[in-house]
């Protein structure tokens, strides 16, 4: 028997050193695959730099004013989240204080009634009470009862220095989170101020671009030129990045069809392939409306592969999901999620604002199959 108990722990240890060296590997591929993909994303974004250099001086500035926007938004969103968990805190020590004081006074009225008891039995010593008892049954009874008080006593008054203690360490406790929960306050102020000047800087921008577009056919010839910088975007991204491992446990975007939420919930403002404003370029996704700051959350797991901005599509955001799908986000307030970053279903992964240009809050949607755009409302339910 022992030979064989020794083999199997010898393979055990063999089959755990064979798995750990799999996930070890498995781990250095992906890092190398995420290497891979961030000089990829540097490659395409100073391509899209040089495509993109015939813009207008306003509409440059437009980009840098959204980005800005972005990133304080982004900020913001931190700053609230922050407050609010401080708020919280706050919250639960100040009860936790008014439970103490009012134990507290439970404890005193309990220590009050066992010091009156104290009293009247000094009256009568216990030596005195001892002698005058007969009976060994009741002189044992007396003596337990005396063990009893003494004890109980002792107790309550040890809870109630427990109280004290824990009543003079939350006192500072509580006057440090109030003073933390004032600076953030104060700071969100600053970003909110800081942010409505950059909202008033991107409306003059937004004044002079509509200067600049005279005519519906300078319209249109725009909308053709930001579809154009998209697509360039679109296919080069699945030509050179959608090729990370996705996890085993990774549900198949195809399996999801149909049961897959909106990433916003809104009102639908266009029909999928319909003609944009009477010209030949259509619809290749879903126009949402929304609220601004509302959060935008993807529709499946899957790794960023774009966040950046990219003219007509602002604040931009592009999710791939594996076997050649693809989730693209636009027109973001703010990206909350980096290239390279592993995101969850239902996983926030922007805000949504009016970012490229827009004059309505709202989100662009779009999801792709092997560099071709299919009706989202097949996908989402």
């Amino acid at each position: 028997m022992l030979p064989r108990a020794v083999n199997l722990r010898t393979l055990c240890w063999v089959l755990l050193l064979l798995t750990s060296t799999a996930v070890a590997a498995n781990d250095a591929n992906t890092q190398r695959q995420l290497d891979s993909l961030n000089e990829k994303i540097g490659s395409l974004k100073k391509s899209i730099g040089k495509q993109q250099d015939d813009r207008s001086s306003t509409a440059k500035a437009l980009r840098k004013i959204e980005t800005d926007i972005g990133k304080l938004a982004a900020k913001l969103r931190q700053t609230s989240t922050k407050r609010d968990q401080q708020q919280r805190k706050l919250a639960e020590l100040e009860a936790r204080q008014q439970q103490l004081r009012k134990k507290q006074v439970s404890q005193k009225s309990l220590i009050a009634e066992h010091v009156r008891s104290a009293y009247i039995l000094g009256k009568e010593s216990q030596l005195k009470m001892l002698l005058n008892q007969e009976q060994p049954e009741k002189l044992s009874r007396t003596l337990t009862y005396f063990d009893y008080f003494n004890r109980a006593r002792s107790e309550e008054l040890s809870k109630y220095r427990d109280t004290l203690s824990e009543l003079d360490l939350l006192k500072p406790a509580i006057k440090t989170e109030a003073q933390a929960l004032a600076n953030t306050s104060a700071e969100l102020k600053r970003q909110q101020q800081a942010l409505v000047q950059q909202k008033q800087q991107r409306a003059t921008a937004l004044t002079g671009l509509d200067r600049e577009i005279l005519s519906n056919t300078s319209s249109l010839n725009k909308l053709d030129k930001e579809r154009k910088s998209l697509e360039s975007v679109l296919q080069a991204v699945e030509r050179e990045i959608t090729n990370i491992a996705m996890p085993e446990s990774y549900q198949p975007f195809k399996a999801m069809r149909g049961k897959m939420p909106w990433p916003v919930t809104g009102k639908l403002l266009n029909r999928y392939g319909a003609s944009r404003q009477g010209s030949a370029v259509t619809w290749q996704g879903i126009q949402i409306a929304g609220r601004e700051g509302d959060s935008v959350l993807s529709i499946h797991n899957g790794r960023v592969v774009f966040a950046d901005w990219l003219r007509g599509a602002g604040l931009l955001i592009i999710v791939d999901h594996g076997g050649g799908y693809l989730s693209l986000y636009a027109h973001n307030q703010s990206l909350l999620r980096a290239e390279g970053d592993w995101v969850k279903g239902g996983e926030a992964v922007a805000t949504v604002g009016n970012s490229g240009g827009q004059r309505q809050a709202g989100l662009y949607f779009e999801i792709r199959y092997k560099g071709r755009p299919t009706d989202p409302r097949s996908w989402c339910k």
